[in-house]
């Protein structure tokens, strides 16, 4: 009868298999002090792996945090090993970025652990993830709707961080636990359904086990197919892309015959798009777009598309400098730089030689508009010049506007064309005439 592997001997054989942690490598260890990461700490020791351990406070539990910090501390002079710790303004940093607690605290460790590992020159960063978190993180895929990616989960290597105990169940940890009598410290938020992954952890995952004691067992074996999957779904999709995707100066051209002629289309787009901040139901509107005239814009934070006749063309906008403004046609103020933009629909009209106000037709404009820095190539058809095209820079030789003014000058754009160079001149396509009924009066002001 073949004896049993130990969780030791099972920990040794996957960071071989896998490539991940040895006597060779120093990894630095991401410690909470929870079960999880003490046994990862103590698999390290048994087997000889070089380490050092890394503690990272968030300062959201009070005393309790504190306690977890001293007791890590503790466990790194147990064995002997370098600590480092670090306290973060979690609450703050979450509302400055306006995202969660929870995304807060992952950028906040991910971005320190990684100057850690390269001031340190750590080979490995290691996180305690284990086969039920990756359960539990598919299961959250899933809800949140995702692709194949999403399917296999947690990635057992990422760059320089890696899982090496992703292939070990709850239960085995815990029998390690207490067989090596560890100690641990329980985080009281892990018992708070109201975290989407608590309540599959403690409601949805017991039920699938009425169904399928051997849950765990299952994961692993899908999840290891689901991986495979994944690299071949990628290498198809990187052939098609490159077919379609054709880099062309700053934008990406997309032919619309050949994306008519692209075998799983929607995938393809969504695959290349996503990295763009487009979603799946934009991608749809994409697709159901080929066929319309020209002109018609989707917009995500972080790039345009503009639908040409023979051309999707994408365009990244500016690094999502928080400089540029979507103005929906709601707005009635919109800040930028140091100044006031107001907004305001009208069918009075009182021109006046005042360049910090400017009345445009309505109709002729296309939302949302975009508000941003002027740049190189920028060309508009001044207002008073005949429809005569200028390039911005030379506009601003001829205007004699200082180099200083240049730097701060913004642009307030329609459907790629611009409508006014704020502050000083409209655009001749967008002027009221005596047929227009709808105006719309831009002023600004300073803050």
């Amino acid at each position: 009868m073949n004896k049993r592997k130990s969780l030791s001997e099972k920990f040794i054989e996957f960071n071989t298999s896998k490539r991940l942690a040895n006597r060779k490598k120093k990894t630095l260890l991401a410690v909470s002090g929870g079960i999880d990461s003490v046994v990862m700490c103590d698999l390290f020791r048994e087997v000889k792996f070089p380490f050092a351990i890394a503690h990272c406070d968030f300062q959201l539990r009070g005393k309790e945090s504190d306690a977890d910090e001293k007791f890590v501390l503790d466990l790194a002079k147990k064995y002997s090993v370098e600590f480092f710790v670090k306290k973060f303004d979690t609450k703050n940093y979450a509302e400055e970025k306006n995202i969660s607690i929870q995304q807060a605290a992952r950028e906040l460790r991910y971005t320190w652990f990684e100057e850690l590992r390269k001031e340190k020159e750590f080979n490995l960063l290691a996180t305690a993830h284990h086969l039920n978190d990756n359960i539990e993180t598919i299961f959250f895929n899933l809800t949140k709707g995702t692709g194949i990616k999403g399917l296999r989960g947690i990635p057992i290597r990422n760059g320089n961080i890696i899982r090496p105990l992703l292939f070990a169940s709850r239960e085995e940890i815990e029998n390690y636990q207490q067989e090596n009598k560890l100690e641990f410290r329980e985080d009281s938020s892990n018992a708070d359904d109201k975290y989407t992954r608590n309540k599959i952890r403690h409601q949805i995952i017991p039920l699938l086990k009425e169904i399928n004691p051997s849950l765990e067992n299952t994961f692993a074996e899908k999840i290891e197919l689901y991986t495979q999957l994944e690299m071949m779904y990628e290498k198809q999709i990187k052939k098609s892309a490159a077919l379609l995707f054709l880099p062309l100066g700053n934008d990406i051209y997309i032919p619309i015959l050949k994306l008519k002629k692209t075998q799983n289309a929607h995938n393809v787009l969504y695959e290349y798009l996503k990295d763009f901040d487009f979603n799946a139901e934009q991608v749809e509107d994409i697709l159901a777009a080929v066929d319309v005239d020209a002109g018609k814009q989707f917009l995500s934070s972080s790039a345009r598309i503009i639908k040409d006749r023979r051309f999707f063309i994408l365009t990244k906008l500016a690094d999502k400098d928080s400089s540029v403004q979507f103005i929906h046609g709601e707005e009635k103020e919109v800040k930028f730089k140091d100044k006031l933009l107001v907004i305001t629909p009208t069918t009075a009209v009182k021109i006046t030689a005042d360049k910090n106000s400017a009345f445009l037709d309505k109709t002729k404009l296309e939302f949302p508009l975009i508000l941003r820095p002027w740049k190189a190539g920028d060309y508009f058809y001044p207002f008073g010049m005949k429809l005569k095209k200028k390039k911005l820079k030379k506009f601003f030789t001829d205007e004699k506007i200082p180099l200083n003014e240049k730097e701060n000058i913004f642009v307030l754009e329609s459907n790629k064309k611009i409508v006014w160079v704020v502050g000083y001149r409209t655009d001749e396509r967008f002027k009221i005439t005596a047929v227009t009924k709808d105006v719309l009066q831009l002023r600004i002001k300073s803050l």
